[in-house]
């Protein structure tokens, strides 16, 4: 007896883990449109992400000139790298419940291409989940909010697990 519940335990785990991402999944899908309708949502992320993590400007090229993240979000340099960050993670977003390892990995090639490396890509995620946080206040709710913080953890850590697969580039 011992022996079976211990299986039963063992495959309904995995099991909870999945229903539970398609639950979060579902709500972040849901409400995707009004948060992608924020005004400047990448520029804002990114300059978000670059005044925080000023080492990340060297992957995308920004100068050093831009210090303040005002500067960093009126900033040419900004508005492309951020579109392109809202569009691939709205294409997570938008096949989190059909496709979401293979996107992860054709966005984590992206990223080891730009020299991120895995233990980075936390701060793309937590980028975001403040400039939604500022800009809607109370426009989502608790459970929202939580999705939303779940399944940006979840987006991080495929994303690290994916890069750590890459073998480490030389800085030679």
């Amino acid at each position: 007896m011992g022996c079976g519940s211990s299986n039963a335990t063992s495959t309904t785990e995995p099991n909870n883990n999945i229903t539970e991402f398609a639950v979060y999944a579902g709500q972040v899908k849901q409400t995707w449109p009004d948060i992608k309708n924020i005004d400047k949502l990448g520029a804002k992320t990114f300059a978000y992400l670059l005044h925080k993590y000023p080492e990340f400007k060297t992957f995308y090229h920004i100068p050093e000139a831009y210090k303040t993240e005002a500067d960093l979000l009126n900033a040419d340099e900004v508005k492309e790298p951020g579109e392109r960050f809202i569009a691939w993670y709205s294409d997570i977003i938008e096949n989190s419940d059909t496709k979401f390892e293979e996107k992860l990995r054709e966005h984590a090639i992206e990223l080891n291409n730009q020299g991120v490396r895995a233990t980075q890509v936390k701060n793309y995620g937590d980028s975001l989940i403040h400039v939604i946080s500022y800009e809607l206040k109370n426009g989502l709710t608790v459970e929202e909010k939580r999705a939303w913080q779940l399944f940006c953890t979840q987006v991080s850590s495929g994303l690290a697990m994916e890069l750590a697969k890459f073998p480490r580039k030389s800085i030679v």
